[in-house]
């Protein structure tokens, strides 16, 4: 059975008024080699919501990577400088069984095509100083201020690729929150530069990129606005996804249990509520 139409299955499978799986074939791997070891995690990886969407998670920060690199091959006039991956890209339920943690070691290439179930396109686009921050505002719009409960956080949160520093403030209304923000080595004007010239070259899942989780407002009509010079990813056999691009970064840089994958505080939270272990 292709993968889409068991992902399909699955997501019915889910539903609330599903009850359990009934087909025994949507237990059968995504891949042909999911005993594959990819490479090693540094400590538990928690899959709940309040850790994919309201923290600094590896598998999250991983994918971003990975994502921030699929262009370096290719030869591009401009560098890609910041990648993002929505929290809700990352999923607890796997195809036979819902995980809330992955064990620190080994982590197996079946479990990971599981956590990034999607199969999302690549996109590379450029965006405007003001369409970046506006980018974080609705990213952290939704978290959860200090001393209150994280209740089903949505999938709009952003985990953000290396070299990005981020300090949001959850004492502040939503639009505001934003307080600190630095990508490589350029420090972001807040309030934002109006100006249509000052962009940032961003990676990002073609869901995002096509205005999934709400970004549409903000990103409009980049990804197909040659201007913008929007790249898809390709990798050797065709079109690269963000899980299979995931796959190879992990393999390349955390394949040694002397190196082992572990969550960055890419993003500093102020007055934000934490989620408990």
């Amino acid at each position: 059975m292709p993968r889409l139409l068991r992902t399909a299955l699955l997501a019915l499978a889910l539903a609330p008024s599903a009850g359990c799986l009934q087909y025994n074939e949507q237990c059968q791997p995504l891949i042909a080699d999911p005993d594959t070891v990819l490479g090693y995690l540094g400590s538990d990886v928690f899959l709940d919501r309040t850790h994919t969407r309201h923290d600094n998670h590896a598998l999250g920060q991983l994918s971003a990577d990975a994502l921030l690199h699929a262009e370096d091959n290719n030869s591009p006039a401009t560098p890609t400088e910041l990648a993002v991956v929505n929290g809700g890209a990352l999923r607890s339920e796997g195809l036979c069984v819902t995980r809330v943690s992955i064990p620190k070691g080994p982590l197996k290439n079946g479990l990971l095509h599981e956590v990034m179930l999607f199969e999302n396109s690549v996109v590379t686009v450029d965006l405007t100083e003001k369409q970046v921050v506006d980018m974080f505002e609705r990213s952290v719009s939704a978290l959860f201020p200090a001393n209150q409960s994280i209740i089903s956080p949505p999938g709009t949160f952003l985990q953000v690729s290396d070299g990005v520093s981020l300090r949001v403030d959850c004492a502040r209304p939503a639009g505001q929150r934003v307080q600190e923000l630095t990508i490589g080595r350029r420090t972001v004007s807040l309030p934002p530069s109006s100006s249509a010239s000052i962009r940032y070259r961003v990676a990002m899942s073609g869901y995002l990129a096509q205005g999934g989780d709400g970004y549409g407002a903000i990103f409009k009509d980049a990804a197909s606005d040659v201007s913008r010079n929007p790249v898809t990813a390709r990798g050797e056999t065709g079109r690269a996804t963000d899980v299979s691009l995931s796959e190879a970064y992990m393999k390349s840089r955390y394949g040694s249990e002397d190196r082992p994958l572990v969550a960055q505080g890419r993003i500093i939270f102020q007055n934000c509520a934490r989620p408990t272990r």
